[in-house]
């Protein structure tokens, strides 16, 4: 026992040496947090108050308003950076104006598809009435061409 403690000790002694010259090393993390007074670990759970009240605040404002106006599409964005808010202002607005972009071509491109059915209905159904008015005008000539034979047998037999 005597020799483990002499050789513990001598440990000590050559690490206080070797490292008195040394600067001390910066604490780590869980250093940090274990010696970080109440007050620090008090202000960090009163932020997280803080930011779980503005959340539920914000939330309560989402339902009221898709309560109001009928379940309206939003984003909820937090930002102290006033440059990247402008930014993402930006782009929401190009993205929406996008979508509205697309939706416009969508609704041109069937409207476009409906006229062109239109078009193709209107054309079936004027070949039909044009191959009607054909066999019509068929039927009017054999009718003309048989009156006009049975005029001039009229008149052969009138002679």
């Amino acid at each position: 026992m005597k020799t483990s403690r002499s050789f513990l000790t001598a440990a000590w002694a050559i690490a206080l040496t070797c490292c008195a010259g040394a600067e001390p090393a910066a604490p780590t993390p869980e250093a940090a947090s274990a010696t970080a007074g109440p007050a620090e670990r008090d202000s960090g759970s009163r932020a997280d108050r803080r930011y779980d009240e503005m959340l539920g605040k914000m939330q309560a404002a989402v339902e009221e308003i898709a309560q109001l106006y009928g379940n309206p599409v939003f984003q909820q964005v937090f930002t102290n950076d006033v440059e990247r808010a402008e930014e993402l202002k930006r782009t929401l607005r190009s993205a929406q104006s996008g979508a509205a972009a697309q939706k416009g071509a969508a609704d041109l491109v069937r409207k476009r598809e409906d006229l062109l059915n239109d078009i193709a209905l209107k054309e079936r159904e004027s070949a039909r009435l044009a191959s009607r008015l054909v066999r019509q005008r068929a039927a009017l000539d054999a009718l003309a061409m048989a009156v006009e034979q049975a005029r001039k047998a009229v008149e052969e037999t009138a002679k």
